[in-house]
């Protein structure tokens, strides 16, 4: 059975993928997302605020990948917070189109975590075609609010 010509190969993939990487610019992560009906405004495309959506599911499944859970993290009264985003938007994605959302570890201070997170459209010709992309400063947190010094067992799960 061929595809009609206005379906793209990635429209058909029926199972996403979520994997560690070790990128040239640093350990990361890349998640598959498809976008839903849901995720888009009324021209159709995905409306602005979805994309931190996407980011903030790729950041959570790169800390299940490295064995760090938010249930745990509760439990020792920590959390991390989003302390500074900069965002910059390209072109929109479209209802049925397979994202990659990309999370490389830039840096690991003390207490927060420099990452790069870009939300790409693979084209049909195979290039990757950046729709969304984000310098992330995360702080790790008390519940209370004040910084705290990564635990060297996370540190190291982190990479750093």
């Amino acid at each position: 059975m061929s595809n009609p010509p206005d379906v793209t190969p990635s429209r058909e993939k029926a199972e996403l993928a979520n994997r560690l990487i070790d990128d040239e610019r640093g350990l990361g992560h890349e998640m598959e997302v498809r976008v839903y009906y849901e995720d888009t405004d009324f021209s159709g495309v995905v409306y602005h605020s979805n994309y931190l959506k996407y980011m903030e599911r790729s950041r959570t499944e790169w800390l299940r990948h490295l064995r760090v859970f938010h249930t745990d993290l509760e439990e020792d009264k920590s959390a991390f917070a989003i302390h500074r985003m900069t965002l910059q938007f390209g072109p929109p994605a479209r209802i049925d189109d397979l994202l990659t959302v990309r999370t490389i570890r830039n840096k690991l201070t003390g207490a927060r975590s420099f990452l790069r997170q870009e939300v790409l459209r693979r084209e049909a010709d195979g290039t990757e075609t950046l729709l969304c992309g984000a310098d992330v400063e995360v702080a790790f947190i008390h519940h209370g609010g004040g910084a705290k010094r990564f635990p060297d067992d996370l540190r190291e799960k982190l990479g750093g």
